[in-house]
């Protein structure tokens, strides 16, 4: 990534001081905070509860953390990885806060609200130009109640819930809650241009109000690589959260036609989730049905020649995005959104979703051809350098939604 002194960039954007509370989607939220604070300053807090808080690259034992918020860097030293501290050194400054639940329905005893209190006691007190909700929660009601005299930006990574993962209660809910939100005065990111569209005819909302800006690839993965790691011919790599819009049975249906074309083709599937359907004992085929460490992961992502996303919908992937970290090629769906950022043939190979014969004839071909790969490989490399993927223009971009927030609210 193109280096420039911090001192030059953070005068350009006005020294503007950024708080943003990250609702989950942590790997995203710490490579933009870690790329936003070349230009601008940054705080990120983390809201948790419960004991434990696992999302994506956090897996935390947080029951030993006192509840509201604790920005103490010799405190939070023991609950963040040391990794993680050193991707995003001094740069910015890291809170967490936790409440006892993520529910304001049942928060009979006025905690949530308490703690989320103390929370935004602290943004005000400090003087934040503007406040980025990363991700969607039940609490932000009580922050933007908490927090009406700051601009605020939006992101909701998920507009509507994938297929499969949610009650009619919840998603009715989750639409009613995005509802709401859409009401107040923010400007809102989506990380497609599909999305983005999606986003405003769902809730009909102006469209000057949402801005696309692309994500970068998860470079805070690039910490974990703590060995040397030869990637392994015809290795085809499944990872994630296994849930049935990631559309996992048409890989599994695929892969017999596979073999036969590949004779040492391999498949590993990597994630926790139950699996819906029914698998055959396959000595080439290795399922890893548990959370996967981040040492792991890396590792797995290293040694596949190719990472295969077979949904059936799609918002935004940080599957994709991961993988692009390593510059591995990808074999994805055409859905959603995912053509903007899987160019094909040239980042990777794009597939009509449910069609395994389809799905199995690309994988073929990307696994036969090791120019091809390669050359996809270095495509990756330039595209998130300097392209519409690299982190320098989404900070840049997510910036400009920083200044339209704060000139729509003081106009």
């Amino acid at each position: 990534m193109i280096s420039y002194p911090k001192q030059t960039m953070r005068e350009s954007a006005g020294n503007m001081k950024v708080a943003i509370l990250a609702f989950g989607h942590s790997d995203n939220v710490l490579c933009l905070a870690q790329n936003l604070s070349k230009y601008v300053n940054v705080t990120l807090i983390f809201i948790t509860a419960g004991e434990r808080f696992t999302r994506s690259i956090f897996d935390w034992d947080i029951s030993q953390l006192p509840y509201g918020l604790t920005m103490d860097s010799s405190i939070l030293c023991d609950f963040i990885d040391k990794r993680i501290q050193k991707y995003i050194g001094s740069s910015v400054n890291i809170g967490i806060a936790r409440t006892p639940t993520r529910k304001i329905l049942k928060d009979w005893k006025r905690e949530n609200f308490r703690y989320s209190k103390i929370v935004a006691r602290y943004l005000n007190k400090n003087s934040f130009d503007v406040i980025h909700f990363n991700g969607a929660s039940g609490l932000q009601l009580y922050f933007h109640y908490f927090l009406r005299a700051i601009p605020k930006v939006c992101t909701i990574h998920d507009y509507l819930p994938h297929t499969g993962e949610s009650t009619y209660r919840h998603k009715l809910i989750d639409i009613l809650l995005n509802k709401f939100y859409t009401k107040l005065d923010c400007e809102f990111i989506q990380h497609y241009q599909f999305l983005s569209k999606e986003f405003t005819d769902f809730y009909n909302i102006e469209p000057k109000r949402v801005h696309t800006v692309y994500c970068g690839p998860l470079e805070v993965y690039r910490e974990y690589m703590n060995e040397i790691v030869t990637e392994e011919s015809h290795t085809i790599l499944f990872f994630g959260r296994i849930s049935p819009y990631k559309g996992l049975e048409y890989l599994i249906k695929a892969f017999p036609t596979i073999k036969k074309a590949v004779p040492n083709a391999r498949l590993i599937i990597a994630g926790k989730g139950k699996i819906w359907f029914t698998l055959e004992n396959d000595s080439r085929c290795e399922i890893r049905n548990y959370h996967i460490a981040n040492e792991e992961l890396v590792r797995l992502i290293r040694k596949a020649s190719v990472v295969v996303t077979p949904y059936t919908d799609a918002t935004h992937s940080a599957v994709i995005m991961t993988a692009y970290a390593f510059h591995k090629p990808v074999v994805a769906s055409a859905v959603g959104g995912i053509p903007e950022v899987v160019e094909d043939g040239v980042t990777g190979r794009l597939v009509p979703a449910r069609n395994p014969r389809a799905l199995a004839d690309v994988v073929i071909d990307v696994l036969l051809n090791q120019e091809k790969r390669e050359q996809m490989k270095k495509n990756i490399e330039k595209e998130c350098l300097e392209g519409k993927l690299s982190w320098d223009n989404t900070a840049k971009k997510t910036i400009e939604v920083y200044r339209k927030a704060i000139d729509t609210y003081k106009a």
